[in-house]
C-alpha cells in the first residue's frame, strides 16, 4: 500500500457536484428509512465540508461525547470508505423506532447494533449509489462494522486509516427529521483519489 497520501483539490465545482449527489442519495435514503421504521423520516444534507485529517478532530465538537460509528468500504471501480456517525442518544431513538421496544437503559446490545448497521447501510449505500450512478462506475459497499466509543477515539482511528490513502476527506453534514425535529448526524466520505478525479471530470463536462 502506498504510504504517501495523495493531495487532492476539492474546487467549488466538485463540491457543488458532491452536494447534488448528496441530495439525490438523501432522497433515496429517506424513502428506505421511512419504510424500515414505518413512519416518516426525512434525510437532508445541510452541507459538505472538506477537511484534512489533521483538522478532523475539531470538526465535530466535544471530543469526549459518546458516539455510535459505523464504517464500511466501497469496492469496485470506485473505492473509498464511508463512516456514519450518530450520538448515542439519537442512535438509541432510531433503534427504538425499528424494534418498537423502548430502552429502559441506554446500552446498545447486539440486536440494537444490527439495527443501527441497517440504518447506516441505507444512508451510506444511498450516497455511494448516487456517486456510482453519476460516474458510471461500480461501487459495492462492504458489510458495515459498528463501534461505540468516545468521539476522539473513533476519529483517531479514522485519521490513521485515511492518511494511508489521502490527506483530505469530505464530511457530509446530515439531518434526520422525525417527530417534527431535526437530529444531526454525519457521513464521512474517504474518497479514493482516482474516483474523485473521475467525478471532477464528469462535473466539468456537465
Amino acid at each position: 500500500m502506498n504510504t504517501t497520501p495523495s493531495s487532492m483539490r476539492f474546487d467549488p465545482i466538485l463540491i457543488d457536484g458532491l452536494k447534488e449527489i448528496g441530495n439525490i442519495g438523501a432522497a433515496h435514503a429517506s424513502s428506505a428509512l421511512s419504510k424500515l421504521v414505518d413512519r416518516c423520516v426525512m434525510v437532508k444534507v445541510s452541507e459538505h465540508v472538506v477537511c484534512t485529517t489533521q483538522q478532523l478532530p475539531s470538526v465535530f465538537g466535544d471530543p469526549e461525547q459518546r458516539i455510535v460509528a459505523i464504517f464500511l468500504e466501497a469496492h469496485g471501480v470506485g473505492k473509498g470508505g464511508m463512516l456514519f456517525i450518530l450520538t448515542e442518544n439519537i442512535a438509541t431513538e432510531l433503534v427504538d423506532m425499528i424494534l418498537s421496544q423502548p430502552h429502559t437503559d441506554r446500552e446498545l446490545n447486539e440486536v440494537d447494533r444490527d439495527a443501527i448497521c441497517e440504518i447506516a447501510n441505507i444512508c451510506t449505500s444511498a450516497y455511494l449509489s448516487a456517486v456510482a450512478k453519476f460516474a458510471g462506475i461500480t461501487m459495492v459497499p462492504s458489510p458495515p462494522g459498528v463501534a461505540v466509543d468516545m468521539l476522539h477515539a473513533i476519529l483517531q482511528q479514522i485519521s490513521v486509516m485515511a492518511e494511508e490513502i489521502t490527506s483530505e476527506l469530505v464530511i457530509v453534514r446530515t439531518q434526520l427529521f422525525y417527530d417534527n425535529s431535526p437530529h444531526t448526524g454525519h457521513l464521512l466520505y474517504l474518497p479514493d483519489p482516482e474516483t474523485i478525479q473521475l467525478l471532477e471530470r464528469k462535473f466539468r463536462a456537465v
